[in-house]
């Protein structure tokens, strides 16, 4: 086969990139099964990575990772980063295309979602003394707080601010298509995600397969179970606009007038 030949039947290579509790582990989850399902190769960019330290050599370590996927099959892989921390795409958009979900979500749900995770959540980072909290943890700092909105007041003032405006300045690069997992997360009957998969270039037995994967990982597929039984660690409450119900005045009048910009620009509306 004509590299010329060959280049037409080379798919662009798929990326996923999504926010600390904006579906990470979900996403994770679904496109290690789609790429299983569809013999795609899975390359996850936060290898290496620990906590919110980012790679400084992400683009070198993307670059080498989309050699090594080319160099097996003209079927294309998958990028998934949990921190939306995407490296310059042009050499691939170039050499071999690519296309790519952005995962959002509303910020008044990110930081209830963070704060409830991050005061019982076992993960590393949480759990490491720190010189800047007098040597508590990032979860013993949280906790010290007695009222939910000084909690959330901490998480703006630390990760959480930073990851929601990392999710508003996210720079798509003419790749990404921007997903709101609110949309995502009640999308039963796959709909939502079959134009996705149509979006990402797959074609028709991959996308029956990838329709099940996503359906396989979904809480309202194969992890309802879990998500019922309220057991997993990363599933407390997975329904959209808990801020509703959840966020005192005063707890949603300090997120609001913090990320009043952010909050439009996605595309979600004030609350009155």
């Amino acid at each position: 086969m004509s590299d010329s030949s060959r280049q037409e039947t080379r798919r662009p290579h798929i990326f996923v990139a999504t926010h600390h509790k904006s579906g990470t582990v979900w996403m994770v989850s679904t496109f290690r099964r789609i790429a299983k399902a569809n013999n795609f190769t899975f390359n996850h960019l936060n290898t290496g990575e620990s906590g919110w330290n980012i790679r400084p050599d992400k683009l070198e370590y993307f670059e080498q990772q989309r050699t090594i996927a080319e160099s097996q099959s003209d079927l294309p892989a998958i990028f998934v980063d949990f921190h939306s921390a995407i490296p310059d795409l042009a050499n691939c958009k170039a050499t071999r295309g690519a296309r790519g979900i952005h995962l959002i979500r509303d910020p008044r749900d990110m930081l209830l979602s963070a704060t409830r995770y991050h005061l019982v959540s076992d993960e590393p980072w949480l759990l490491q003394p720190t010189k800047s909290f007098a040597g508590q943890t990032y979860q013993q700092k949280l906790s010290s707080y007695s009222t939910l909105e000084d909690q959330i007041q901490f998480e703006i003032d630390h990760h959480m601010g930073k990851a929601i405006r990392e999710m508003h300045t996210f720079d798509r690069q003419d790749v990404f298509k921007d997903i709101k997992y609110e949309d995502l997360i009640v999308d039963a009957d796959l709909t939502l995600f079959h134009t996705l998969c149509v979006h990402l270039q797959m074609q028709a037995e991959e996308i029956i397969k990838s329709l099940a994967a996503y359906h396989q990982s979904s809480i309202f597929g194969g992890m309802k179970p879990q998500a019922e039984s309220g057991t997993h660690k990363h599933i407390r409450n997975a329904k959209p606009q808990q801020w509703k119900s959840h966020l005192s005045p005063k707890a949603l009048d300090l997120i609001q007038s913090t990320f009043e910009h952010e909050i439009l620009d996605l595309g979600y509306q004030l609350a009155d």
